[in-house]
């Protein structure tokens, strides 16, 4: 049985402090590239879209308060094979984020170590040095992960103290260094504009900076009083990484000076941009800030590290309790710790340090994979009002079907705007996870529920869109008019997914009769 040890404020810790890792290092440069000042509009319209998809989940969060959070929703509503290919992309959007966090720590700590890296400022990787003090990184946070859970949240609770402190003073010094703000200048008249608006939102690493907020479901079996806490761990992230990112970004554009712009924003550079914001400090002088940046750019990542580590092996633990991987990964240390999911994830994590093709191509596949989860919410909101209309829910929420629909239409535009060369290799992803899901079961394609078809239906037609659309494919489906068809799509898909339930074969679950786990679930 896994304990219910974390309190309200550090589940709200957790989740704030999970949004803040190397997004801030990188996001505020390759945002600007993209949409220039505009970028803010993208950081503004993220946080929007993201409250709407937190709110269903927030009321599915504390009915069912296990381990491994919504990977296990689906399971609950459509069934095995749905529930394992949202429990799979869940698991792919999370076993890489502490390799691309501690990529993070060795790229800026090469400042003072360039042997941690090899290759030039616009193709870094790691070196076979920088390789083994990779690993080396991630044991040690596998091994704090396996001393039990309140350790480690006491213990990012104090690392995440540093997080927030120095970008703060990062924003004040940038803002100090702008007395005009005459870079900032928001332009919307053209069709382009939004188009880079809303191609900085998803690939731009606009999206990927608030993954994070959802670590409250993923601990949600640890976690104290869950049906009051876990909706404020999940709405307070949102608005806190908001408010910082938005300021930051806010910073880094007014702060910029004039002559790294002779070539727009597109053509943006500068010296000691392969680590930005502490290229930026120096530039203007401010050695100080930029060396507090430095040292933090350790700490951000390494917080991050410590709750994503933690949050990945419960996903492991929820696909072992649903039965989609065998019960050996249902094992407890004696610190009621599941270590044999931190041992497997960190086994899959070191394989993921090989060179990949750059920070941002790999945070665009990465949000891709994230933002197809967070459609778990609007789908079993929906599901379970029909499943079990009379179950408790400690937080019900208002007006439940329209905000459904709304948070499962932003679901699909965020990623369609990803791009059609995201896409497809999610879509690949997808496949690859489902023919393992059908070799460990032993099951064939035909013998798989009507849930199963209308997942795959729905990938694969919004594969098609994306090939006809603006954001990396044909340009059959011109802008606004591409964003348009996928208004029907969204409500038509919404509307099949509860279509397929197995309404008279559902056996309700009861949180009543759950622990921390997640066992006994069914009533």
């Amino acid at each position: 049985m896994l304990k219910r040890d974390i309190s309200t404020t550090n589940i709200l810790i957790a989740s704030a402090g999970g949004m803040i890792g190397s997004g801030w290092l990188f996001s505020p440069f390759i945002s600007a590239q993209m949409a220039g000042s505009n970028a803010l509009v993208s950081w503004v319209i993220a946080a929007v879209f993201m409250l709407f998809i937190a709110l269903p989940l927030c009321e599915l969060g504390a009915m069912f308060p296990v381990s491994g959070g919504m990977s296990n929703y689906p399971t609950f509503t459509h069934g095995p094979e749905v529930g394992f290919l949202f429990a799979w992309t869940s698991w792919l959007s999370y076993v890489v984020m502490t390799p691309i966090e501690i990529q993070a720590i060795l790229q800026y700590s090469s400042y003072f170590f360039p042997g941690l890296m090899a290759g030039g400022s616009s193709a870094l990787t790691l070196s076979g040095y920088g390789y083994v003090v990779a690993v080396c990184i991630m044991l040690f946070v596998v091994i704090l992960n396996s001393y039990g859970i309140k350790m480690l949240a006491e213990c990012n609770k104090y690392a995440s103290i540093i997080k927030f402190l120095l970008p703060g003073i990062a924003i004040m010094a940038l803002l100090g260094h702008s007395p005009t703000w005459s870079n900032v200048s928001i332009h919307l008249a053209d069709k382009e504009s939004w188009v880079q608006i809303f191609s900085a939102l998803s690939a731009g690493g606009v999206a990927f900076a608030f993954t994070g907020f959802q670590n409250g479901l993923m601990l949600g079996g640890e976690v104290k009083n869950p049906q009051r806490n876990i909706p404020i761990a999940i709405l307070g992230a949102v608005l806190i990484g908001f408010v910082l990112y938005f300021m930051l970004q806010f910073s880094f554009i007014a702060a910029m000076p004039s002559q790294f712009l002779a070539h727009g924003w597109q053509g943006l550079s500068y010296p000691g941009d392969s680590a930005p914001l502490v290229g930026l400090t120096l530039l203007l002088g401010l050695s100080v800030v930029g060396t507090l940046l430095l040292i933090d750019a350790a700490f951000s990542p390494f917080g991050t590290t410590l709750v994503y580590t933690a949050a990945t092996s419960r996903i492991l633990y929820g696909m072992a309790l649903n039965n989609h991987l065998p019960k050996l990964f249902l094992k407890v240390n004696r610190h009621n710790i599941p270590y044999i999911t931190l041992y497997a994830n960190f086994a899959v994590g070191v394989f993921s340090f090989l060179p990949f093709p750059g920070w941002q191509k790999l945070v665009a596949f990465l949000s891709s994979a994230s933002i197809l989860s967070y459609g778990i919410g609007p789908v079993c909101l929906l599901a379970m009002r029909k499943l079990q209309p009379d179950t408790t829910r400690p937080f019900r929420l208002p007006f439940s079907r329209i905000l459904s629909h709304i948070a499962f239409y932003i679901c699909n535009l965020m990623l369609y705007w990803c791009g059609f060369s995201i896409l497809w290799k999610l879509y690949v992803a997808l496949l690859l996870g489902l023919g393992l899901s059908l070799v460990y079961h032993r099951k064939r394609l035909g013998d798989c529920g009507a849930s199963l078809y209308w997942f795959l239906s729905c990938m694969t037609l919004l594969l098609l869109i994306s090939g006809l659309g603006t954001f990396g494919g044909a340009g059959i489906l011109a802008f606004p008019w591409d964003m348009l068809c996928l208004f029907p799509f969204s409500v038509f898909m919404l509307y099949w997914s509860q279509t397929v339930l197995d309404i008279h074969n559902h056996d309700a679950i009861d949180y009543e009769r759950m622990d921390g786990a997640g066992r006994e679930v069914l009533s």
